[in-house]
């Protein structure tokens, strides 16, 4: 699991610098579920996996997270996290969360990101994110 979860921040930092969500993608297996921020994504599997990221990664437009602690047991990995950068209007941001990683036969097989959702009240990136507009 310690292997695949650092294939995994190798993979997410590509995403963020380059756009390329195909190294992510593979990571997940073929029926894995995606959550963000409590909220069910609705799609499951690889197909679910590409457009859960490729939608994450459209809402920045410049994007970087350090990753702080990691806990990691057999199958399942924790990752404590900070992302910053801009959205794609320019805005500044910065946000902490946690990301929950399960695994099987080398796959993720159920991934679930819970962060500080008020860091995105009144901002284009609050319906992304899963969190509804003020106003």
């Amino acid at each position: 699991m310690q292997d695949l979860a650092q294939k995994f921040v190798n993979a997410l930092d590509r995403l963020h610098r380059d756009r390329d969500v195909d190294p992510l993608v593979d990571l997940f297996g073929d029926d894995a579920t995606l959550n963000k921020a409590g909220l069910p994504h609705g799609q499951r599997g690889k197909d679910g996996a590409r457009a859960f990221w490729q939608q994450y990664r459209d809402v920045f437009g410049d994007i970087d997270a350090a990753f702080r602690h990691r806990v990691t047991d057999d199958d399942v990995t924790f990752l404590e996290w900070t992302s910053e950068g801009t959205l794609r209007d320019g805005t500044e941001f910065r946000y902490d969360g946690v990301s929950v990683l399960e695994a099987k036969d080398g796959s993720i097989t159920a991934f679930r990101t819970y962060y500080d959702t008020a860091a995105f009240l009144d901002t284009d990136l609050a319906s992304a994110v899963g969190t509804p507009k003020r106003g």
